[in-house]
């Protein structure tokens, strides 16, 4: 019987057996081969971020189409694939769309399930099933180990969608982990001067590898930063922190007019922030998070040894509480499924 994970507690994942998963109308089983440890799946596993419980985590996966429900092309049937997150009316194949749905922004429909995180059963497990319409087809000169990245390099690669820069701009970048270092590296292509700040030195050193023109301790941030923009302050600052005072740092280093891009969710309340700032300043401060899966696809057939290099340990399913464990310490933990 195929095996599944379930979050039972804050802390506490359990190994267990279910029946086969079975397809609906609009719907791909998917024998998962891999799936990727997200900085969601901590807040989760934490209890930061509240699910009714018991809950599957994993939505960063690549596997194998095993069967699809009514209405769905049987040629997906067999394909090596990874998924979108958002289970929405489109990707259903509804003929009555939601309200969001119909005016474009289907990432916010009105009934959407997010795999393995709002309402809908997550990858850490043989199977899992999502809608039809998220799927995409891994290119078979990838290696679908490194394609569980697809999913946070979109995520990252959606930053620059919602806030276009030039390239003389200057960016920084807040905690260059497993986010944020994709964003580092998604904003060396568009050759964009970027700036990472971190307390960590392994992780400076990763984002200077990754595209970096600077890697600073924060403690050194605002004063470096200030003097590179001659006293203006960067054009665009990224919080991946993963913690409620990014924002507040984040404001520390912005110019007059800059944009803030919040890229966390870490499942708890931000305090003490300079409203005051934020107006006078006027400075736009901007939630992202899901992005263009072909894109990429695209950019992991460009670089797929650099990216898979991002992966620093692989375990098997029935290791999933250890890997949440380690997950915190290591830049990208994969589950190796089937």
């Amino acid at each position: 019987m195929p095996r599944i994970t379930q979050l039972t507690a804050p802390g506490k994942i359990e190994l267990k057996q279910r029946e086969p998963l079975t397809a609906g109308p609009g719907e791909a089983i998917i024998q998962v081969q891999h799936a990727g440890v997200c900085g969601t799946d901590l807040a989760l596993f934490h209890g930061d971020y509240p699910v009714p419980l018991p809950h599957v985590c994993g939505h960063e996966f690549t596997g194998n189409v095993k069967s699809v429900g009514e209405g769905v092309d049987k040629h997906w049937i067999g394909k090596t694939v990874t998924a979108e997150i958002n289970n929405t009316c489109i990707a259903y194949g509804k003929q009555t769309l939601c309200t969001a749905c119909e005016k474009g922004v289907p990432s916010h429909c009105l009934a959407r399930t997010v795999t393995g995180i709002i309402q809908h059963e997550g990858a850490f497990a043989d199977e899992v099933k999502v809608a039809a319409g998220t799927l995409h087809e891994i290119p078979s000169n990838i290696d679908p180990l490194t394609a569980t990245l697809t999913e946070p390099l979109a995520a990252a690669l959606q930053t620059f969608e919602m806030s276009p820069m030039q390239e003389n701009e200057t960016l920084v970048v807040l905690g260059p982990g497993r986010l944020g270092i994709l964003i580092v590296f998604a904003a060396s292509l568009k050759g964009v001067k970027t700036i990472a700040v971190s307390r960590s030195e392994a992780k400076r050193k990763r984002a200077l590898e990754f595209g970096a023109q600077k890697a600073l301790a924060p403690e050194n941030a605002v004063d470096e930063i200030r003097n590179s923009t001659e006293g203006l302050g960067a054009d665009f600052v990224v919080d991946t922190t993963g913690h409620p005072d990014g924002i507040t740092q984040a404001l520390q280093l912005v110019r007059p007019r800059g944009t803030i891009a919040c890229k966390t969710t870490c499942g708890l309340p931000a305090t003490g922030i300079d409203m005051t700032k934020l107006v006078v300043d006027e400075i736009t401060l901007q939630g992202s998070r899901c992005g263009p899966f072909q894109p990429a696809l695209e950019i992991i057939q460009q670089y797929p040894e650099k990216l898979k290099s991002l992966i620093t340990s692989t375990r098997p399913l029935e290791e999933a509480q250890q890997a949440l464990e380690s997950a915190s310490k290591e830049n990208k933990v994969v589950l190796n499924i089937s």
